[in-house]
C-alpha cells in the first residue's frame, strides 16, 4: 500500500506548482493577433489620421477671411477624401517652400 502522508504531500505539492504557474501566465496574451488583425488596426490608425487632418483643413479655412474669395469656397462637406489630401499636400508644399 501507498503511504496516505507521502502521496497527501506529493498532491499539495504539484498543485501549488500548476497554481504559480497558471498565475504567472496570466499577464502574456494567450492568442498572438493574427495578420490580418493587425492589418484591421493599421487601417483603422490611419483613418483616424486622415480624418484629423482633415478636420484641420476645415478649422483653417474657416479661419480665412478674404472677401473676394468667400463666395468662390467650395463647401467643405462636399469634398471627397482625395480631394482633401490633394488639397492637403499643396498646403503642406507651400508652408515647406517659405
Amino acid at each position: 500500500m501507498f503511504p496516505i502522508r507521502g502521496l497527501d504531500v506529493k498532491v499539495v505539492l504539484i498543485s501549488l506548482c500548476i497554481l504559480y504557474y497558471s498565475t504567472q501566465s496570466e499577464g502574456r496574451p494567450v492568442i498572438k493577433r493574427s495578420i490580418s488583425e493587425v492589418q484591421l488596426m493599421h487601417n483603422l490608425g490611419e483613418h483616424k489620421h486622415v480624418q484629423e487632418r482633415q478636420d484641420w483643413l476645415q478649422m483653417k479655412l474657416r479661419d480665412i477671411h478674404t472677401a473676394s474669395l468667400r463666395n468662390d469656397l467650395l463647401d467643405l462637406e462636399e469634398l471627397t477624401p482625395n480631394e482633401v489630401e490633394y488639397i492637403l499636400n499643396i498646403l503642406e508644399k507651400l508652408l515647406n517652400a517659405q
